[in-house]
């Protein structure tokens, strides 16, 4: 009897859903025209990292990298490093020739303590 019923059920269901969705019918579809390609507006929202290669001690190269995010192909950027003695400076100091997209040192008793950023300049946007 309960094999019956699960059937019965089973059947209802299947059939059920069947029923319940209708045809389209031609006020259903919508016509485009072969010229129109649509409009898609893409905004890209443009961030920056730095990476660090591996973790360095005294006396090792100390590789940071500016990981740039969304920016397109033909964007034009330019690079400076600058490094603070703390976190929570506000005189940051510009590395003299550290303009490019990956700046390397060598690690030693002082620049250890300093905080390290990247300012990324976009072409056209202030």
């Amino acid at each position: 009897m309960k094999k019956l019923v699960a059937l019965l059920l089973a059947l209802i269901c299947l059939f059920g859903s069947a029923i319940s969705e209708s045809a389209a019918t031609p006020t259903d579809l919508e016509e485009i025209d072969d010229d129109d390609w649509g409009y898609i507006d893409i905004k890209f929202e443009r961030k920056v990292y730095v990476s660090i290669s591996g973790l360095p001690q005294y006396g090792d190269t100390v590789i940071l990298t500016a990981v740039l995010v969304d920016f397109l192909p033909d964007d034009i950027v330019t690079f400076q490093w600058q490094y603070a003695l703390d976190k929570d400076s506000t005189d940051w100091i510009l590395i003299e020739d550290a303009t490019e997209q990956v700046y390397t040192f060598i690690l030693d008793d002082i620049n250890i303590h300093y905080w390290y950023r990247v300012i990324v300049k976009l072409e056209g946007i202030e």
